[in-house]
Protein backbone atom coordinates (compact mmCIF):
# COMPACT_ATOMS: atom_id res chain seq x y z
CA UNK A 1 0.00 0.00 0.00
CA UNK A 2 1.04 3.53 -0.39
CA UNK A 3 2.62 4.71 2.59
CA UNK A 4 2.37 8.51 3.92
CA UNK A 5 5.71 9.57 5.50
CA UNK A 6 4.85 12.87 6.88
CA UNK A 7 1.26 14.59 7.20
CA UNK A 8 -0.42 18.07 8.01
CA UNK A 9 -3.08 19.51 7.89
CA UNK A 10 -3.03 20.92 4.59
CA UNK A 11 0.11 18.59 2.85
CA UNK A 12 1.01 15.16 2.46
CA UNK A 13 4.15 13.35 1.52
CA UNK A 14 4.02 9.71 0.65
CA UNK A 15 5.53 7.16 -1.43
CA UNK A 16 4.34 5.23 -4.47
CA UNK A 17 5.45 1.98 -5.04
CA UNK A 18 5.96 0.35 -8.62
CA UNK A 19 4.61 -3.43 -9.43
CA UNK A 20 5.92 -6.24 -11.26
CA UNK A 21 3.82 -8.78 -13.50
CA UNK A 22 4.93 -11.73 -12.33
CA UNK A 23 2.39 -13.22 -14.85
CA UNK A 24 0.94 -11.62 -18.10
CA UNK A 25 -2.15 -13.32 -20.17
CA UNK A 26 -3.60 -11.04 -22.99
CA UNK A 27 -6.84 -12.39 -23.45
CA UNK A 28 -9.50 -11.83 -25.98
CA UNK A 29 -10.71 -8.05 -27.02
CA UNK A 30 -13.72 -6.67 -25.58
CA UNK A 31 -16.35 -4.98 -26.94
CA UNK A 32 -15.14 -1.53 -25.72
CA UNK A 33 -11.71 -1.91 -27.76
CA UNK A 34 -9.84 -3.02 -24.16
CA UNK A 35 -8.48 -6.44 -24.15
CA UNK A 36 -9.01 -8.63 -20.87
CA UNK A 37 -6.30 -9.87 -18.88
CA UNK A 38 -5.26 -12.29 -16.40
CA UNK A 39 -2.10 -11.35 -14.65
CA UNK A 40 0.24 -11.58 -10.55
CA UNK A 41 0.81 -7.94 -9.62
CA UNK A 42 2.98 -7.19 -7.06
CA UNK A 43 4.29 -4.43 -5.13
CA UNK A 44 8.12 -4.09 -4.94
CA UNK A 45 10.23 -1.17 -2.98
CA UNK A 46 10.93 0.66 -5.64
CA UNK A 47 9.22 3.93 -5.70
CA UNK A 48 8.22 7.53 -6.99
CA UNK A 49 7.85 10.39 -3.60
CA UNK A 50 5.23 12.73 -4.40
CA UNK A 51 4.44 16.18 -1.69
CA UNK A 52 0.68 16.78 -2.22
CA UNK A 53 -0.42 20.40 -0.83
CA UNK A 54 -3.97 22.13 -0.57
CA UNK A 55 -3.78 25.68 -2.79
CA UNK A 56 -6.40 27.89 -2.58
CA UNK A 57 -4.99 30.19 -5.22
CA UNK A 58 -5.24 26.86 -7.72
CA UNK A 59 -8.40 25.21 -9.21
CA UNK A 60 -6.80 23.16 -10.61
CA UNK A 61 -3.35 20.58 -9.90
CA UNK A 62 -0.09 22.35 -10.59
CA UNK A 63 2.62 19.59 -10.88
CA UNK A 64 6.70 20.06 -10.38
CA UNK A 65 9.31 17.18 -11.89
CA UNK A 66 12.11 18.28 -11.38
CA UNK A 67 13.74 15.07 -12.42
CA UNK A 68 12.03 13.67 -15.22
CA UNK A 69 9.80 17.05 -17.02
CA UNK A 70 6.40 15.59 -17.34
CA UNK A 71 3.55 16.39 -20.24
CA UNK A 72 1.47 19.40 -19.24
CA UNK A 73 -1.18 16.30 -19.62
CA UNK A 74 -0.52 13.02 -17.23
CA UNK A 75 -1.94 10.43 -15.11
CA UNK A 76 -1.61 13.22 -11.78
CA UNK A 77 -3.72 16.20 -13.51
CA UNK A 78 -6.14 13.71 -15.26
CA UNK A 79 -6.57 11.60 -11.29
CA UNK A 80 -7.10 15.04 -10.08
CA UNK A 81 -9.93 16.23 -12.89
CA UNK A 82 -11.56 12.71 -12.46
CA UNK A 83 -11.33 13.36 -8.48
CA UNK A 84 -12.62 17.14 -8.84
CA UNK A 85 -15.53 16.03 -11.28
CA UNK A 86 -17.03 13.41 -9.15
CA UNK A 87 -16.41 15.23 -5.83
CA UNK A 88 -17.19 18.95 -7.04
CA UNK A 89 -14.33 20.19 -4.40
CA UNK A 90 -13.75 24.10 -4.37
CA UNK A 91 -9.91 23.83 -4.61
CA UNK A 92 -6.57 23.28 -5.92
CA UNK A 93 -3.46 21.17 -5.66
CA UNK A 94 0.08 21.52 -5.69
CA UNK A 95 2.12 18.15 -6.38
CA UNK A 96 5.82 18.28 -6.50
CA UNK A 97 7.09 14.39 -7.88
CA UNK A 98 10.44 13.15 -7.51
CA UNK A 99 10.18 10.94 -9.85
CA UNK A 100 12.58 7.70 -9.60
CA UNK A 101 11.03 5.42 -12.29
CA UNK A 102 11.68 6.04 -15.75
CA UNK A 103 8.71 5.94 -18.52
CA UNK A 104 7.90 3.08 -20.84
CA UNK A 105 8.67 0.55 -17.89
CA UNK A 106 5.94 -1.48 -17.66
CA UNK A 107 6.03 -1.21 -13.81
CA UNK A 108 2.98 1.04 -13.38
CA UNK A 109 4.87 3.87 -12.04
CA UNK A 110 2.23 6.74 -13.32
CA UNK A 111 -0.37 4.69 -12.53
CA UNK A 112 1.02 3.83 -8.59
CA UNK A 113 0.99 7.79 -8.76
CA UNK A 114 -2.17 8.44 -9.75
CA UNK A 115 -3.68 6.31 -7.14
CA UNK A 116 -1.57 7.88 -4.54
CA UNK A 117 -3.11 11.17 -5.62
CA UNK A 118 -6.44 9.84 -5.35
CA UNK A 119 -5.70 8.23 -1.73
CA UNK A 120 -4.52 11.56 -0.75
CA UNK A 121 -6.76 14.24 -1.98
CA UNK A 122 -9.70 12.16 -0.72
CA UNK A 123 -7.98 12.96 2.86
CA UNK A 124 -6.84 16.53 2.14
CA UNK A 125 -9.96 17.51 1.54
CA UNK A 126 -11.78 15.54 4.03
CA UNK A 127 -13.94 13.57 1.91
CA UNK A 128 -16.27 10.56 2.33
CA UNK A 129 -15.29 8.68 -0.55
CA UNK A 130 -15.58 4.68 0.02
CA UNK A 131 -12.63 2.60 -1.26
CA UNK A 132 -14.74 0.95 -3.85
CA UNK A 133 -15.91 5.08 -5.39
CA UNK A 134 -12.40 5.82 -5.14
CA UNK A 135 -11.67 2.00 -7.40
CA UNK A 136 -14.52 3.66 -9.79
CA UNK A 137 -12.13 7.19 -10.22
CA UNK A 138 -9.16 5.10 -10.70
CA UNK A 139 -10.21 2.85 -13.54
CA UNK A 140 -11.58 5.83 -15.30
CA UNK A 141 -7.25 7.33 -14.91
CA UNK A 142 -6.03 3.86 -16.09
CA UNK A 143 -6.28 0.07 -16.10
CA UNK A 144 -3.47 -0.27 -13.89
CA UNK A 145 -4.79 2.41 -11.51
CA UNK A 146 -7.08 0.08 -8.91
CA UNK A 147 -4.80 -2.55 -8.00
CA UNK A 148 -2.57 0.65 -6.38
CA UNK A 149 -5.20 1.11 -3.98
CA UNK A 150 -5.01 -2.42 -3.07
CA UNK A 151 -3.29 -4.75 -1.03
CA UNK A 152 0.91 -5.55 -2.03
CA UNK A 153 -0.22 -8.56 -4.00
CA UNK A 154 -2.91 -10.13 -6.48
CA UNK A 155 -4.69 -11.46 -9.60
CA UNK A 156 -6.01 -8.99 -11.33
CA UNK A 157 -8.41 -9.92 -14.37
CA UNK A 158 -10.98 -7.80 -16.75
CA UNK A 159 -9.42 -4.73 -18.09
CA UNK A 160 -7.47 -4.35 -14.28
CA UNK A 161 -10.30 -3.15 -12.10
CA UNK A 162 -11.25 -6.77 -10.83
CA UNK A 163 -8.67 -7.82 -8.14
CA UNK A 164 -8.30 -11.01 -5.97
CA UNK A 165 -5.66 -10.67 -2.78
CA UNK A 166 -2.94 -13.86 -2.12
CA UNK A 167 -1.03 -13.94 0.48
CA UNK A 168 2.24 -11.68 -0.22
CA UNK A 169 6.07 -13.95 -0.68
CA UNK A 170 8.74 -11.74 0.32
CA UNK A 171 10.88 -14.71 0.25
CA UNK A 172 13.51 -13.85 -2.62
CA UNK A 173 15.56 -10.63 -3.71
CA UNK A 174 15.29 -8.93 -6.53
CA UNK A 175 17.00 -6.93 -9.30
CA UNK A 176 15.53 -4.72 -12.06
CA UNK A 177 16.94 -3.80 -15.12
CA UNK A 178 15.51 -1.27 -17.23
CA UNK A 179 17.37 -1.49 -20.89
CA UNK A 180 16.70 2.56 -21.67
CA UNK A 181 14.04 1.03 -23.84
CA UNK A 182 10.42 3.33 -24.07
CA UNK A 183 8.17 0.18 -24.66
CA UNK A 184 4.58 1.97 -24.84
CA UNK A 185 1.51 -0.18 -24.54
CA UNK A 186 -0.05 0.81 -27.76
CA UNK A 187 3.05 -0.61 -29.08
CA UNK A 188 2.79 -3.40 -27.12
CA UNK A 189 -0.71 -4.10 -27.57
CA UNK A 190 -0.25 -3.53 -31.95
CA UNK A 191 2.31 -5.56 -31.83
CA UNK A 192 0.59 -8.70 -30.19
CA UNK A 193 -2.20 -8.26 -31.94
CA UNK A 194 -0.61 -8.25 -35.10
CA UNK A 195 0.97 -11.37 -34.24
CA UNK A 196 -2.47 -12.87 -33.76
CA UNK A 197 -3.99 -11.86 -36.86
CA UNK A 198 -0.69 -15.02 -38.82
CA UNK A 199 -0.45 -17.26 -35.60
CA UNK A 200 -2.61 -18.78 -33.27
CA UNK A 201 -2.28 -17.97 -29.63
CA UNK A 202 -2.79 -19.67 -26.35
CA UNK A 203 -6.15 -17.34 -25.34
CA UNK A 204 -7.34 -19.19 -22.23
CA UNK A 205 -6.95 -17.89 -18.87
CA UNK A 206 -4.88 -19.84 -16.04
CA UNK A 207 -7.87 -19.26 -13.66
CA UNK A 208 -7.25 -17.70 -10.21
CA UNK A 209 -6.46 -21.48 -8.13
CA UNK A 210 -4.09 -22.46 -10.45
CA UNK A 211 -2.57 -19.08 -10.64
CA UNK A 212 -1.81 -19.31 -6.82
CA UNK A 213 -0.99 -22.48 -6.81
CA UNK A 214 1.93 -21.62 -9.55
CA UNK A 215 2.62 -18.52 -6.85
CA UNK A 216 3.39 -20.76 -3.94
CA UNK A 217 5.71 -23.28 -5.86
CA UNK A 218 9.53 -22.86 -5.82
CA UNK A 219 10.62 -20.12 -7.77
CA UNK A 220 12.71 -21.96 -9.82
CA UNK A 221 9.87 -23.93 -11.02
CA UNK A 222 7.73 -21.33 -12.41
CA UNK A 223 6.27 -21.79 -15.46
CA UNK A 224 4.50 -17.91 -15.58
CA UNK A 225 4.44 -16.08 -18.78
CA UNK A 226 4.09 -12.39 -20.52
CA UNK A 227 2.32 -12.58 -23.47
CA UNK A 228 4.20 -9.65 -24.37
CA UNK A 229 7.40 -10.33 -24.10
CA UNK A 230 7.92 -12.64 -27.13
CA UNK A 231 7.05 -9.57 -29.45
CA UNK A 232 8.95 -7.19 -27.73
CA UNK A 233 11.75 -8.92 -27.46
CA UNK A 234 11.59 -9.54 -31.08
CA UNK A 235 11.43 -5.72 -31.60
CA UNK A 236 14.04 -5.18 -29.03
CA UNK A 237 16.78 -7.68 -28.66
CA UNK A 238 18.09 -5.96 -25.98
CA UNK A 239 15.57 -7.00 -23.64
CA UNK A 240 15.87 -10.79 -24.32
CA UNK A 241 19.97 -10.03 -23.71
CA UNK A 242 18.65 -8.53 -19.88
CA UNK A 243 17.02 -11.38 -19.42
CA UNK A 244 19.43 -13.80 -20.33
CA UNK A 245 22.65 -12.03 -18.08
CA UNK A 246 19.70 -12.38 -14.89
CA UNK A 247 19.94 -15.63 -15.57
CA UNK A 248 23.50 -16.41 -15.84
CA UNK A 249 24.24 -14.42 -12.65
CA UNK A 250 22.10 -16.83 -10.73
CA UNK A 251 18.36 -15.70 -11.20
CA UNK A 252 15.46 -18.48 -10.48
CA UNK A 253 13.22 -16.61 -12.68
CA UNK A 254 13.65 -13.38 -14.50
CA UNK A 255 10.71 -12.07 -17.03
CA UNK A 256 9.54 -8.49 -18.69
CA UNK A 257 7.66 -7.11 -16.37
CA UNK A 258 3.82 -5.35 -17.95
CA UNK A 259 4.29 -4.24 -21.66
CA UNK A 260 8.22 -3.52 -20.98
CA UNK A 261 10.49 -2.70 -21.37
CA UNK A 262 12.20 -3.49 -17.86
CA UNK A 263 13.09 -7.06 -16.75
CA UNK A 264 13.52 -8.31 -13.33
CA UNK A 265 15.06 -11.62 -12.01
CA UNK A 266 14.39 -12.80 -8.63
CA UNK A 267 17.38 -14.88 -6.47
CA UNK A 268 17.17 -17.36 -3.24
CA UNK A 269 19.00 -15.26 -1.49
CA UNK A 270 20.53 -11.71 -0.55
CA UNK A 271 24.42 -12.98 -0.71
CA UNK A 272 23.56 -14.50 -4.48
CA UNK A 273 21.92 -11.03 -5.59
CA UNK A 274 24.28 -9.09 -4.43
CA UNK A 275 26.63 -10.90 -6.54
CA UNK A 276 24.82 -10.43 -9.61
CA UNK A 277 23.89 -6.73 -8.85
CA UNK A 278 27.50 -6.15 -8.59
CA UNK A 279 28.47 -7.35 -11.90
CA UNK A 280 25.34 -6.19 -13.54
CA UNK A 281 25.53 -2.66 -12.54
CA UNK A 282 29.04 -2.35 -14.17
CA UNK A 283 26.97 -3.50 -17.96
CA UNK A 284 23.49 -1.35 -17.12
CA UNK A 285 22.98 2.05 -16.20
CA UNK A 286 19.51 1.49 -14.55
CA UNK A 287 20.08 -1.44 -12.45
CA UNK A 288 18.55 -1.47 -8.66
CA UNK A 289 17.68 -4.21 -6.02
CA UNK A 290 14.55 -4.59 -4.82
CA UNK A 291 12.36 -6.43 -2.47
CA UNK A 292 8.80 -7.79 -2.89
CA UNK A 293 6.32 -5.89 -0.29
CA UNK A 294 3.85 -7.62 1.98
Amino acid sequence: MNNASSMSADAISLCAYSKINIHLKVLAKRKDGFHNLESIFQRISIADYLSLEKSSDLHGCTVESPLLPLPAENTLTKAWEVFKGATGINGGIKVRLIKNLPVGSGLGAGSSDAAALLKVVNELFAMPLSDSELTTLALQVGSDVPFFLKDPAGVVTGRGEVFEPIQARTDCFGILIWPDVQSSTKEAYSLLDKQREVLSGEYEAWGYEKLVAQYCAPFKTWRFVNDFQPVLEQRYPVIAQVRKELHEQGAEFAQMSGSGSAVFGLFSSKNLMASAFQCLAKRWSWCQPFLLLA
